[in-house]
């Protein structure tokens, strides 16, 4: 696991440890601690359930943490109002449009909400950049579900804020609409603004400058992507020559192998560094082809959410 940030980083965008926030008897988020820098992407990653949204919103000022300390762009974070309206954009995984304004009045509401100077600018602005021009008097709730998120991003962005936070941007758009989400996310971060995009994909969270691993509340790892992956005591390799459903099951059942699950006409198997020959020998016994492969984000997650789930120590 990476060394904690440090909630006394001055210059950082956010920095913040210790936040706590419970919902009742349930504990939604326990000790979480973060830190992004200016040009950063932050990803989230981690289940359903595991805190990513709370945290979100209490980066955002929408929740009050219970417990915490620290700063997001120089403000107290326990005591800090309104940073949503000023300097920071955020975007619900929920659509937040009105659906029965068009796309034109939804820009105009929302640039008049921030307060911007020349809104019919901020507006045409937005309906260039995000290509919205030829929909600019569709109705929101007549656009389909790719040019809706589109146009809440427009929205969330339209008062070019420092800091940006996107839960599940990319949830359900097709492949194409998500690569230009992520375009634009990274450019955002190479003109100087920060993000923090919570996304169940771990391919996408590959693309952050670091990412948090949540699982039941807490960050379990914070890092940068690669190295989390590279530090993970794992080996991977691809099974094939066989039916995948047969051949997931008897190399779980392995010794050393820590996950085996079909992957297309092959099997992919992540297994304890030391077991390498084992594995090997099970191939040779079931006639299979095996050939190593890279190991993936995912395969740290999975390492470390299986080793904080049987209560070993979290790694790496």
């Amino acid at each position: 696991m990476a060394d904690p940030p440090r909630k006394d980083r001055a210059d950082a965008i956010l920095a913040v440890s210790g936040l706590c926030k419970r919902f009742g008897a349930t504990v939604a988020i326990r000790d979480i601690a973060l830190e992004l820098d200016a040009g950063q992407v932050l990803g989230f990653v981690g289940p359903n359930g595991a805190g990513k949204t709370t945290t979100l919103r209490v980066l955002a000022g929408l929740l009050r943490a219970d417990a915490g300390e620290g700063q997001v762009l120089g403000h107290d974070i326990m005591t800090a109002h309104g940073l949503v309206s000023e300097r920071v954009g955020y975007m619900p995984q929920r659509l937040a449009l009105y659906p029965e304004l068009t796309v034109a009045q939804n820009l105009r509401f929302r640039a008049e909400v921030y307060g911007l100077g020349d809104p019919r600018a901020a507006v045409d602005a937005a309906l260039e950049s995000f290509d919205l021009a030829p929909f600019q008097g569709r109705r929101a709730a007549h656009l389909s579900g790719g040019w809706a998120r589109r146009l809440q991003l427009a929205a969330a962005l339209i008062h070019k804020p420092v800091l940006i936070l996107l839960d599940e941007p990319t949830a359900g758009l097709d492949a194409e609409t998500r690569q230009d989400v992520w375009r634009r996310i990274l450019a955002l971060a190479r003109a100087g603004a920060s993000v923090v995009i919570n996304t169940h994909d771990l391919a996408e969270a590959e693309q952050c400058s670091a990412v948090a691993l949540f699982f039941e509340g807490r960050v379990l790892a914070f890092g940068d992507p690669d190295a989390l992956t590279a530090a993970a005591p794992v080996e991977t390799a691809m099974i094939f020559g066989g039916d995948p459903g047969a051949l997931a099951a008897r190399f779980e059942a392995a010794p050393g192998v820590i996950a085996a699950y079909p992957f297309g006409h092959r099997v992919r198997v992540l297994y304890r560094p030391d077991a390498a020959i084992a594995v090997r020998s099970a191939a040779d016994a079931n006639g299979v082809q095996i050939e190593a492969c890279a190991k993936r984000l995912e395969d740290a997650a999975l390492l470390i959410a299986r080793g904080s789930s049987a209560g070993r120590p979290v790694s790496p």
